[in-house]
């Protein structure tokens, strides 16, 4: 006997929907039942707090904030930043951006800076504070299981309405939903650890101004807790305004504040 076969089309379609509340749910309470606790410390680099806080995306961002508020690099024009003073010492990351020839796109910036970022990220798995690549694919999986699961059943379904001439637009519909929603959910999985969430809200909270009038000395630190969105009205605004060309160019870096890092850069996804 078949499972379902005594439901009528409408029946399924509300349990169906009813599964895919609970199923959202789910996917956003288990990394946060299930999340590694980590270890619990203090990081006060720039270029680690960025990386924990935003991923990739974020350590771009606020290397080229730091670079144009030290006069290294300058509007170029379309959204590009071009550099204005070599000899600046700056950390191997910063070299790497100051080194390039062409004006600077913000996907051209997460490029290069890439390995760099990466050994970032290392050094906050080895300190508890991001989860290493197992762990963290490991919850990603665990978070979609509930779309998995009902994938499965929808599917099954789909199968057995189709092969007696049921209608099944509406079912389709919300299997394609669910698809999208688990491949969201994937994607925006936070690698960082329960210390690593702990140590961004604390600095957060710590440098809550940074968010709203960031001083010359302050701008980058205020990039990689807040985003560039910290820098609209100041003098470094081009920053920004590269960050959202990017972002409406459908660039293949992340937007501003997601994770954007793979290989266990940190995120702020749920």
């Amino acid at each position: 006997m078949q499972l379902f076969s005594s439901w009528t089309g409408s029946d399924f379609l509300l349990l169906y929907a009813m599964l895919l509340a609970f199923a959202c749910l789910a996917a956003w309470w288990i990394p946060a039942r299930l999340r590694e606790p980590g270890r619990r410390g203090s990081i006060d680099d720039l270029e680690s707090i960025a990386v924990l806080a935003g991923g990739r995306a974020r350590f771009a961002d606020t290397l080229l904030a730091d670079l144009f508020v030290r006069g290294a690099l300058e509007p170029a024009g379309k959204g590009k930043l071009g550099v204005a003073a070599r000899d600046l010492t700056v950390p191997p990351a910063g070299q790497a951006l100051l080194a390039h020839d062409a004006p600077l796109t913000l996907g051209e910036a997460v490029k290069l800076l890439a390995t760099h970022a990466d050994r970032v990220a290392a050094r906050l798995q080895r300190a508890g504070l991001l989860m290493r690549g197992g762990a963290d694919t490991r919850l990603r999986w665990l978070s979609i299981a509930p779309f998995l699961f009902l994938l499965v059943l929808g599917i099954y379904r789909h199968r057995a309405g189709s092969a007696l001439g049921e209608p099944t637009e509406f079912l389709s519909v919300l299997l394609v939903l669910t698809a999208v929603l688990a491949v969201i959910r994937y994607a925006k999985s936070d690698p960082r650890t329960a210390a690593g969430i702990a140590v961004v809200r604390e600095l957060r909270a710590k440098n809550g101004r940074f968010s709203r009038a960031p001083r010359a000395e302050e701008a980058a630190m205020a990039v990689a807790l807040f985003g560039t969105g910290v820098l609209v009205g100041t003098p470094w605004e081009p920053v920004h305004a590269m960050r959202q060309k990017e972002s409406d160019g459908g660039s293949d870096s992340s937007s501003d504040g997601g994770s954007g890092c793979g290989g266990g850069c940190g995120g702020c996804g749920g």
